[in-house]
């Protein structure tokens, strides 16, 4: 067994692979095309065929050059010691990768990897990424059993170079194995795998990933997760559009009317899932952003197993349900669709909700997902603001999510609630003014219209009037952005559409609010649910122009350009993409949402499916106990239909076993003949004319006399037999038999055959004499 070579394999695939885990956790794909290429190129600088590690200075003065990146990099990730520290370790095992490397070296690169991972894991909550780790947990247990057994040939080595003679040259020594040492070796790593997957079960459940746990709280707020690309709480409107983020799944939305689902005819339909609401225009800046007058109007709400009841409708007003898994929860924020009357989470404990803006966040952070639940009327209703007020408790008088001001004590009217929102617009208040009325006065509207009917005309001139666009226009000088649309350029992102309507309405006087957060209409047609992408980030405007002042959605981005934006062309290939987004959701919804909450509601149905054994047998956990306590009686039952398809089942699984150890044999049988190069059409005939040779071989290993894998057969048969060639010379025959058929294409004719018996029978008896 080559088992330095293969050390080196494994560590280099271990270190690399571990490279690409963090570089797609982080995501990071530059830093995955740069360090991936320098790690690939250290196996031929150093381990092909010319190959030289670098000078050891050389590796100190790199090692030096990391350290000061990892104080760079510190700096340009704001301090994000995870995602810095996964950079320093990864360059720290490439410069590992170019030096010469003794067992401590070895020793290092398997440390900094395994750290490496560990930082990777808090990064990612991806099944890309789960499936990688499970593979490097397989590499990791080779590597490090063939690093025990390395380990223990150069002890023995520097022993015999120690004891050796001066100016002598010790070899290296070779370890010695039977035929079956590969399969000792991959029965001994299962073992220990499966001890370790059964552990890490084991902690898994008893120690929930996510949650409102001290340590889950203290690893989530560590801010080492990136934004969601594409959603912000403020608009830029000099920056890059919202829409301009990746395909990166969000989150995922099952959506039902009054607890029936929707009809199953996706296509064409949307919803708008609001994430910040944006009251206040800086003129300066150029963004919009929540004003802090909004910040102490937070309440603080605990979310019981049932969820909360925010606003109580009319009977005759049917809700709308929403089910949202959100994969990876940054800024605190979850997406709801306004106005929202019902609120519940399997893993949330606690949420801020503002009942004037109808934001809502989280009390927590980080890498974990979040599934929630959320219902809002399927109509307009009137004064839903008093509704709040009946449902809500009291704001009291400590911190909520924002500590540095906690909640007011009093409520505010609806005067105080709309005039949150009665800025007037004054940047060129008095000319876009002008233009509303001109919009209105083509529509045959005027000022004294019904304010719902002015929102409409304006959304319309702004959709139907002007260009989408993706690209940002480009500004002159000091200009507004916003005026600059609506004057000049007449084309613009969403977010540029939804700050004219909203400059629009404020210059007459209408309140008016900027809201980000996602169009959702891509559907995934085998999970049926609704999947939305960074890309589909979105901005609109909400404003008190509904029935009895309620506020309404109004959306003045050209509907068919961003309905073509977010199309999806079905092939086959969309096709194999909802499949893998599908088992990566289930991934999300079972592993990585797993937490306090959930741990406690499978505990409970566990205890309650055992409790009901006796009982009922409607849970599947007690009818399988029941089934394995009745198995003696179904004999005597008429369902003896089941007993017999579970012996079958337990044949099939007998059949299976004994196929892949026929599978096992076989192979080890190939290579002890040395056929594994020869076409399967000549190895079964070769393999029954050398049945003699593994005969000869087991009985020599049943006495302790095992060929090395390295040795030939007949520098085997030749050291036996000068060790004691009265005992060992019918193995040289029969070696020589074996050469004979093997290589020199003879065939097993009667007097080889009767030779062949003869020899193993004077060998077995050699060798019974010498054990008696």
């Amino acid at each position: 067994m080559q088992l330095i070579f293969l050390f080196r394999r494994f560590v280099f695939a271990q270190v690399l692979l571990g490279i690409v885990a963090f570089c797609i956790a982080e995501p990071n794909p530059g830093m995955l095309l740069v360090a991936g290429a320098i790690g690939v190129l250290a196996w031929y600088v150093t381990e092909g065929p010319s190959g030289r590690p670098l000078p050891r200075w050389v590796i100190n003065l790199a090692s030096l050059v990391a350290v000061g990146w990892l104080l760079l990099d510190l700096k340009w990730q704001n301090w994000q010691v995870v995602i810095a520290m996964g950079h320093f370790t990864m360059w720290l095992q490439i410069i590992l990768l170019y030096a010469h490397k003794s067992n401590r070296e070895y020793a290092q690169l398997l440390v900094l990897s395994l750290m490496q991972m560990v930082g990777a894991s808090l990064l990612s909550v991806s099944m890309l990424y789960g499936v990688m780790l499970a593979v490097y947990c397989v590499i990791a247990l080779i590597t490090i059993l063939l690093f025990h057994l390395k380990s223990t040939s150069d002890r023995v080595w520097e022993a015999n170079r120690a004891a050796a003679p001066r100016r002598s040259k010790v070899m290296r020594p070779e370890p010695v194995v039977g035929r079956g040492y590969r399969w000792h070796f991959r029965f001994t790593s299962i073992a220990v795998g499966l001890v370790c997957v059964a552990t890490a079960v084991a902690v898994f459940v008893v120690m929930p990933r996510t949650g409102d746990g001290r340590m889950a709280g203290d690893l989530a707020n560590n801010p080492i997760t990136s934004p969601q690309a594409g959603f912000s709480q403020q608009v830029d409107l000099k920056s890059a559009p919202l829409s301009e983020g990746s395909k990166q799944p969000v989150l995922n939305m099952t959506v039902s009317l009054a607890g029936e689902p929707l009809p199953q005819d996706p296509e064409g339909r949307s919803f708008l899932l609001r994430g910040a609401a944006l009251d206040h225009y800086d003129p300066d800046s150029h963004r919009w952003l929540r004003s802090g007058s909004m910040n102490p109007r937070d309440l603080d709400l605990t979310l019981p197993p049932g969820g909360v009841r925010l606003a109580e409708l009319p009977d005759d007003v049917p809700e709308h349900q929403a089910a949202i898994t959100l994969r990876q929860i940054d800024l605190n924020t979850l997406f709801t669709i306004a106005p929202v009357t019902y609120l519940q989470s399997e893993n949330i404990g606690r949420v801020g909700f503002n009942p004037i803006d109808q934001q809502v966040q989280a009390q927590r952070s980080g890498a974990g997902a979040v599934i929630y639940s959320l219902r809002w009327p399927s109509r307009v209703v009137p004064d839903l603001e008093s509704r709040y007020e009946e449902e809500l408790p009291e704001p009291q008088a400590h911190p909520g999510i924002y500590p540095r001001h906690g909640a007011m004590n009093r409520r505010l009217t609806k005067e105080e609630i709309e005039a949150q929102y009665a800025r007037k617009w004054t940047v060129q208040r008095d000319r876009i003014a002008k233009l509303v009325t001109d919009t209105l006065q083509e529509r045959g509207l005027g000022l004294d219209a019904d304010p719902m009917r002015i929102a409409e005309a304006l959304t319309d001139h702004l959709s139907t009037g002007f260009r989408y666009a993706l690209e940002n226009p480009q500004i002159v000088g000091r200009q507004d952005p916003v005026v600059e649309f609506l004057f000049d350029h007449r084309r613009g992102h969403c977010e540029l559409f939804a700050s004219g309507l909203a400059a629009m309405l404020r210059s007459v006087d209408i309140p008016a609010r900027v809201i980000t957060g996602y169009r959702v209409s891509e559907y995934n047609r085998i999970g049926g649910y609704y999947v939305v992408r960074r890309s589909h980030a979105h901005a609109w405007v909400e404003a008190p122009v509904g029935p009895g002042g309620a506020w309404v959605t109004l959306d003045a981005t050209p509907p068919d350009e961003v309905a073509a934006e977010h199309a999806v062309a079905r092939n086959w290939l969309t096709s194999v993409r909802e499949l893998y987004e599908h088992i990566e959701f289930a991934w999300i919804k079972s592993v990585v949402a797993y937490d306090q909450r959930t741990r406690e509601a499978v505990l409970t149905q566990i205890n309650q499916s055992i409790g009901e054994v006796t009982d009922e047998r409607e849970s599947w956990f007690g009818r399988i106990i029941a089934w394995f306590r009745d198995l003696p009686q179904l004999w005597r039952s008429d369902q003896i239909s089941y007993t017999l398809a579970g012996l079958i089942l337990i044949a099939i699984g007998l059949g299976v076993a004994s196929l892949v150890r026929t599978l096992v044999v076989r192979r080890r049988r190939l290579v002890a003949l040395q056929l594994t190069a020869m076409p399967r059409s000549r190895r079964r005939g070769l393999t029954r004319k050398l049945r003699f040779y593994l005969i000869m071989l087991d009985m020599l290993e049943r006495h302790g006399y095992v060929r090395p894998q390295w040795q030939s057969p007949f520098s085997f048969a030749q050291e036996l037999a000068e060790a004691n060639p009265l005992r060992f010379d019918p193995v040289v025959t029969l070696t020589e038999l074996f050469y004979e058929i093997r290589f020199g294409h003879r065939d097993l004719d009667d007097d080889r055959r009767q030779k062949i018996r003869a020899h193993l029978k004077q060998l077995e008896h050699a060798l019974a004499q010498r054990s008696t």
